[in-house]
């Protein structure tokens, strides 16, 4: 913890005391207590770390959870500093008592709170589930920054995305992109990432900014910047491109089974239909890559229907329902978007099926299988041009 207090109830945070002054507190046997469980603290202020506290034994208290390192305690030093320098009313560790839990930082705007969380260390999924309801009830918005060691990039827009980081998306309100940030205090760069969509496992493509942090103010974290529709489809045609032709060895778990699952349908996936693996940006409800769940629904469900038989989201949900992952475990997206749903839209564009009902849909053409891979190549990039004649209808 960077902040303990006095016997008088004063607190004390002992990254703004240099040297000098720390070592003539250990002299003087200065004594520190949590503020959150008045037991007493110690001081650990070595060449390597940012000088903090930390307890004498370990004992069950919120101050205990999480403890990071220095990596941690430096950048939530930095983001304290960065926005007290705005004028934010910012508290550093505020022990909120009728939730038993304490932030890394405790922001409060137009009497609206705000809990920053700068999270470094993998923790379970249950503990961050648990944090966030807290704040729920508390009637506090939870806002998660992760360490940038934790971010990785692959090209320009791609980056890996892991199923530790999937419950980190924030959506802050319904329609706005999806958004991640990171924070590194070694080099100072603040990374947003918006407007993700999930391509294969662990993999996704998003808007990706960096920015100094001494560059943006608080407000600048929430501007929106998503891909414009011609940009999103340029980066879908390479991925359905790279999806055809990528030399695929050692194959195992859910993409083995995909394959098998496709030698069964007496198919390849070469000659599948272009409008197998199309974006849809709530995809990350979804446990498999767009290109499986998406080929089940395609093969299973609508290439097994006589043209102008009907279907309805419901035996579709039924049918993907091992492949559906639970809204609750996105606590940080108030969305009710349904990928089932959006990608039905998708396909009603494309005239595949005709719309009847809120649940119910038609099918009005059959699935176009191709025969080899220049044909299959030349379909993707002709349908891909048809979503972008309509871009209100490619970001569904």
């Amino acid at each position: 913890m960077l902040q303990a207090k006095l016997k008088e109830g004063k607190l004390v945070t002992l990254a703004t005391f240099n040297r000098k002054e720390i070592e003539q507190m250990k002299q003087q046997k200065w004594k520190f207590y949590c503020p959150t469980c008045n037991h007493e603290v110690i001081m650990k202020a070595g060449s390597k770390m940012v000088p903090h506290f930390a307890h004498m034994s370990k004992i069950h208290c919120p101050s205990n959870e999480g403890g990071e390192g220095p990596y941690h305690e430096q950048g939530k030093l930095m983001l304290y500093q960065w926005l007290k320098s705005q004028n934010i009313n910012v508290q550093l560790e505020a022990h909120l008592k009728e939730i038993n839990q304490r932030p890394d930082l405790l922001l409060t705007i137009n009497n609206k709170r705000i809990a920053m969380e700068y999270q470094c260390a993998r923790t379970p999924a249950e503990q961050i589930k648990q944090r966030n309801e807290g704040y729920k009830r508390a009637g506090i918005t939870p806002i998660w920054i992760l360490g940038a060691k934790r971010f990785n990039r692959q090209t320009g827009n791609h980056f890996r995305l892991d199923q530790f980081t999937l419950q980190f998306i924030h959506q802050f309100s319904s329609g706005l992109p999806l958004t991640l940030f990171y924070f590194c205090p070694q080099t100072l760069q603040f990374i947003i990432i918006q407007d993700i969509y999930l391509t294969s496992t662990g993999q996704a493509i998003g808007k990706i900014t960096s920015t100094k942090l001494n560059n943006i103010s608080f407000p600048d974290v929430f501007i929106q910047n998503s891909f414009s529709p011609n940009q999103l489809n340029q980066l879908w045609k390479n991925e359905k491109r790279q999806f055809r032709l990528k030399t695929r060895k050692n194959l195992y778990g859910n993409e083995l089974a995909w394959h098998q699952w496709l030698y069964l349908k007496g198919t390849h996936l070469e000659y599948l239909p272009s409008i197998i693996y199309l974006p849809v940006a709530s995809g990350y409800l979804m446990k498999t890559p767009a290109w499986n769940w998406q080929s089940r629904l395609c093969l299973d469900v609508l290439d097994r229907l006589a043209t102008g038989q009907t279907l309805s989201q419901r035996s579709i949900k039924y049918h993907l329902r091992k492949h559906i992952q639970q809204p609750r475990d996105f606590p940080l997206i108030p969305s009710e978007d349904n990928p089932i749903e959006n990608y039905l839209q998708l396909l009603t564009h494309l005239n595949i099926v005709k719309k009847l009902s809120p649940s119910h849909y038609q099918k009005k053409n059959s699935l176009q299988f191709y025969k080899s891979i220049e044909e299959s190549l030349q379909g993707d990039n002709d349908l891909m041009n048809a979503l972008a004649n309509h871009p209100d209808k490619i970001q569904a």
